[in-house]
């Protein structure tokens, strides 16, 4: 498939169909790794964010258990 860069405020963006996504199983929100090949172009990959799920859960947990804390530390 053939994608053309737009222009996205003073960036470029490719956009990607909701039925790829779906087809390649990626959801909406999904993060993604760009790197450059030495040989020229980009290299876009979807990067599994389970270690970032975990990171939320364990935050969500935290910020229960010392509610008090981080309301102090949000307010310096």
């Amino acid at each position: 498939m053939l994608k053309r860069l737009i222009k996205h405020g003073n960036s470029r963006a490719i956009v990607v169909d909701k039925s790829i996504l779906e087809t390649a199983g990626i959801s909406e929100d999904a993060l993604f790794q760009i790197s450059v090949n030495p040989s020229g172009g980009l290299v876009i990959q979807s990067v599994m964010d389970s270690n970032l799920n975990d990171f939320h859960e364990k935050f969500k947990e935290l910020n229960k258990k010392h509610k008090k804390l981080m309301q102090n530390l949000a307010d310096l």
